[in-house]
């Protein structure tokens, strides 16, 4: 390989971790907000978060469920994921097609530092359509840029930043 090729595949190995980045800060977003009480999200994911849900509704004292607990935790996910359907989100598909893209792809390996160039193209939003149209299959395209349109819009939502660590 040439160098430039080098240079070229190392562009676009970053531009995929990107992508896989976004599905991951969709997913973190979605639980954080059903499991609001929880720092640690481990083992945690979208998919499996109704199994999740029943799990964390258990009273360790009683090991019975405790069902205010549970029917909040049901509620919250029930709201957002009503919000994300009205950006073209689908339950039945996008947790399964996140995870596809977190494995596939990777995350972002380093924090970019405050202030750079990096950190700026991965706060806007029309960088990162143009990263993830350059990095994905065009069968992958329209759902990457479904989880795009909901990261950006639960951001606007929280006033947080899209990628938040």
């Amino acid at each position: 390989l040439h160098r430039e090729d080098l240079q070229d595949s190392h562009q676009l190995r970053c531009m995929e971790r990107t992508v896989g980045e976004i599905a991951f800060q969709l997913d973190r977003r979605i639980l954080a907000s059903v499991f609001q009480d929880r720092v640690r999200l481990y083992g945690i994911s979208v998919s499996n978060i109704t199994e999740k849900i029943n799990e964390f509704s258990i009273d360790c004292q009683t090991n019975k469920v405790n069902e205010n607990k549970r029917s909040e935790m049901l509620k919250r996910y029930s709201d957002i994921m009503n919000k994300l359907c009205e950006y073209g989100y689908d339950p039945k598909v996008h947790p399964q097609f996140s995870e596809y893209l977190v494995n596939t792809y990777g995350i972002l390996k380093e924090r970019p530092q405050p202030g750079s160039n990096e950190l700026k193209s991965l706060m806007d939003p029309e960088t990162l359509k143009k990263t993830a149209s350059s990095a994905v299959p065009a069968d992958d395209l329209k759902d990457v840029l479904v989880l795009l349109r909901c990261l950006k819009h639960l951001s606007k939502e929280d006033g947080k930043p899209l990628f938040v660590w």
